[in-house]
């Protein structure tokens, strides 16, 4: 256990490193807002092209692997929605819980299983991106549509999102070139190779940077609904998934300290956007990052 504590603290500590700079130096919001777009649009898609652009797909149970994962979000989700309706929930505040019970911080995810599993961790680890970054993203803004229907905020068109995304876009393409063979192109691979190094340490800079500790006395149900439900049900159901299925070590690891890492740092952005409550949204990004540092740890030794 202790071992697994040193393989995350770096992680944790490059995400603390952030939190510090947006205190001390880097003080304009603007700034911030402008690192997180380099990451976000380009540094991030390219890593994702790269991986998904070059990984040979025969050789990984991909159907237990998606449905696991998909499994963990929906039980997630549905036990997040029944616990806010029996406290009696507002539609906003609704509409956070669920984006806090089911969708992932992807930065996170692939940075740990990177530095826990390696390379082969790190190609996994870009399927499950692909796979939940899609399923996830596509049935919040269905589920959030319906909560806050007849609730201030637009509504975004799921088509839109799903084009528009850049994550998605990057990982269609890469498994264009997949298909195509084009994969190791010589100069394109080691460009999109370079640029995805400096993806995962900035984007974790930018979740510190990110952070707010908000809120107040009524937050705190909602904010502890969402966080059981992301860092303990959904972990749980995805590992008895992969057990049913019997994926293999590697895949399973992959799968569960997907499934155990905090909500979306984009969350706060969708909450503001569609009309959720994004001051509560903020709280539990911040609790499940807090959280997280000692939950991921313990979710690694127990998948081994």
């Amino acid at each position: 256990m202790i071992d697994l504590i040193y393989i995350v603290a770096p992680i944790f500590l490059i995400i603390l490193l952030g939190k510090l700079l947006r205190k001390s130096l880097i003080l304009s919001d603007d700034i911030w807002h402008q690192i997180n777009k380099l990451t976000y649009w380009l540094l991030f898609p390219a890593l994702l092209f790269n991986k998904t652009s070059i990984i040979d797909f025969s050789g990984y149970s991909l159907g237990a692997f998606s449905l696991s994962m998909m499994a963990g979000f929906l039980v997630s989700v549905f036990c997040a929605w029944l616990l806010s309706r029996l406290y009696g929930m507002d539609a906003p505040a609704l509409s956070s819980v669920i984006q806090g019970s089911g969708r992932h911080n992807s930065f996170l995810a692939l940075a740990v299983i990177s530095q826990f599993l390696g390379e082969q961790g790190e190609i996994i680890g870009a399927l499950a991106v692909a796979i939940m970054v899609t399923f996830s993203n596509i049935l919040t803004i269905i589920f959030m549509i319906m909560i806050l229907s007849g609730h201030n905020g637009s509504k975004p068109s799921i088509l839109s999102e799903i084009i528009r995304n850049p994550f998605i876009v990057s990982i269609a393409i890469g498994l264009v070139f997949n298909v195509l063979g084009w994969g190791n192109l010589p100069i394109l691979h080691d460009f999109t190779s370079n640029l995805g190094t400096a993806a995962l340490p900035l984007a974790l800079i930018c979740v510190g940077a990110g952070l707010r500790f908000v809120g107040g006395s009524k937050h705190i149900i909602p904010s502890l609904i969402a966080t059981l439900t992301k860092m303990i049900i959904l972990p749980a159901t995805v590992y008895a998934c992969a057990l049913y299925f019997q994926l293999d070590p590697i895949m399973t690891a992959c799968a569960v300290i997907f499934a155990s890492v905090p909500t979306s740092s984009t969350a706060y952005a969708l909450a503001k956007t569609m009309g959720g409550d994004a001051p509560l949204m903020a709280a539990i990004i911040s609790l499940q990052t807090l959280v997280s540092i000692v939950t991921v740890p313990l979710v690694m030794h127990i998948v081994g």
